[in-house]
């Protein structure tokens, strides 16, 4: 009995801690060093992702995917592409915004890929999945309300994040089925083929000069090597969420497993809070309890609308990851 509760208690913590430690390892390199190379950091999480899935294959660790090859890519291309627009602006707002209200203005992105869902495929909505629609809203404006340290940037690139986010699970849920990916197909697929394009916008767009010209003084020594760690922090983490969030939902119930994704945010916004020296407001954590409550509502109706819709009837996605979107569920809640 205790072998059978370790095989389901453990890969329930892994994911936990790798979601944690992604999100607060990108909110560390986006904000805390000189040069904020959100281009840089993707890149390194995409080669972190494909280069230690490639070991973890040959080492025999249950990851498996489908080779690379030319239909599939100019397929799939346009759904990596979409994927590295959600990637970037959300890399961007996290930039100006602090984690906790980060994590409360994630929870739009599941009221616009609603709605989408329901003008694309003509998914339903529920009157309990409006109630936490609600809760969203009433989170985000009280959120806004208490925001301190308001920065204009941050809404503008959280807004864009939340539009880049419902295009590409809209998009992705339309080609999935054409090419037929599972397990981790798309995680290998996703990084592989927007790793080239994150190196030459990185090259094009961040400013290399000045971080070499900068870093090359002693005097920064220390600031360099701490970059250095939190960039390679972050690759192992993207592949840790990669692989923690399938081996989570092999080992529970898909219903478990959706309600580890919304209890999991209450935790990174309480960690964000002692970690970083952003101030916090009785506002703020309200605002971040209340969309703690509309992400269980959400999860719970979604439950509901499985068990009680007719077999073959559209279902909503489960809520979106804050860290690197979770490819895996997304994928598994489109077939």
């Amino acid at each position: 009995m205790s072998s059978s509760l370790a095989q389901t208690v453990v890969p329930i913590v892994a994911y936990c801690a790798s979601s944690i430690t992604m999100t607060l390892v990108n909110k560390l390199v986006l904000s805390s060093f000189q040069f904020h190379m959100v281009f840089f950091m993707l890149a390194v999480q995409a080669f972190g992702s494909v280069a230690l899935m490639v070991l973890a294959n040959r080492l025999g660790l249950n990851v498996k995917y489908r080779p690379m090859n030319m239909p599939d890519a100019r397929t799939w291309f346009p759904v990596a592409c979409s994927q590295a627009f959600m990637l970037y602006t959300g890399g961007k707002a996290l930039e100006y915004l602090n984690v906790p209200l980060f994590t409360v203005f994630k929870n739009l992105t599941i009221i616009a890929v609603a709605y989408g869902e329901k003008w694309v495929f003509d998914a339903a909505v529920t009157s309990l999945m409006l109630a936490s629609f609600g809760l969203m809203v009433l989170s985000s404006i009280v959120g806004a309300w208490n925001d301190i340290t308001f920065n204009g940037w941050g809404y503008f690139w959280m807004s864009f994040n939340c539009f880049a986010s419902a295009i590409f699970v809209i998009h992705m849920r339309k080609v999935i089925k054409q090419v037929n990916f599972k397990d981790f197909d798309t995680v290998y697929f996703n990084n592989l083929l927007t790793l080239p394009l994150y190196v030459v916008l990185s090259a094009i767009q961040e400013n290399w000069s000045g971080f070499f010209a900068y870093y090359s003084d002693n005097t920064h020594s220390a600031e360099l090597h701490s970059f250095i760690r939190g960039m390679l922090i972050s690759g192992v983490a993207a592949f840790a969420i990669s692989y923690c969030s399938p081996w989570c939902l092999r080992t529970t119930s898909s219903t478990t497993y959706s309600m580890i994704g919304a209890l999991n945010k209450l935790p990174i916004a309480i960690f964000a809070m002692m970690w970083f020296p952003d101030p916090v407001s009785a506002g703020g954590v309200l605002a971040v309890l209340l969309g703690f409550g509309a992400g269980l509502v959400y999860t719970h109706a979604k439950n509901v609308q499985k068990r009680d819709v007719p077999q073959g009837a559209q279902v909503l996605p489960p809520p979106i990851a804050m860290d690197r979107l979770d490819q895996r569920s997304q994928s598994d809640n489109s077939k």
